[in-house]
């Protein structure tokens, strides 16, 4: 593992570092943090050269596998959260039955 002055110097090392954190953030659901990290990530990113050089692979290929493992847990947690969504809306319309019934105002009256 990198020291953490190489980590702080080495663009490539932080996108790694972001990675590893992006995890951590989405295992804790801790969906404002990560949003946070998202931009710190992009801007990062928008400032590296069109072409990685060779000694940035080992990090990139990382912070890949990292990625990966990154959208599976987000896949989950929204379908959890789909899940959730899902029972409270059939809670919602099982309750509604249950409601007393109210009477319709007519909006034209008999006269015509």
């Amino acid at each position: 593992m990198a020291s953490d002055s190489r980590r702080l110097s080495d663009p490539y090392e932080r996108i790694l570092e972001l990675g590893e954190l992006e995890l951590e953030l989405v295992q804790g659901q801790r969906w404002e943090e990560l949003a946070r990290l998202g931009e710190e990530r992009e801007q990062l990113i928008a400032s590296l050269p069109p072409l990685a050089p060779s000694s940035a692979r080992g990090s990139l290929e990382r912070a890949a596998v990292l990625q990966q493992r990154v959208s599976a847990e987000l896949a989950r947690s929204l379908a959890l959260a789909r899940e959730g969504l899902g029972r409270l809306d059939r809670g919602r319309r099982a309750a509604a039955g249950y409601a007393p019934l109210v009477e319709r105002r007519k909006l034209v009256d008999s006269a015509g």
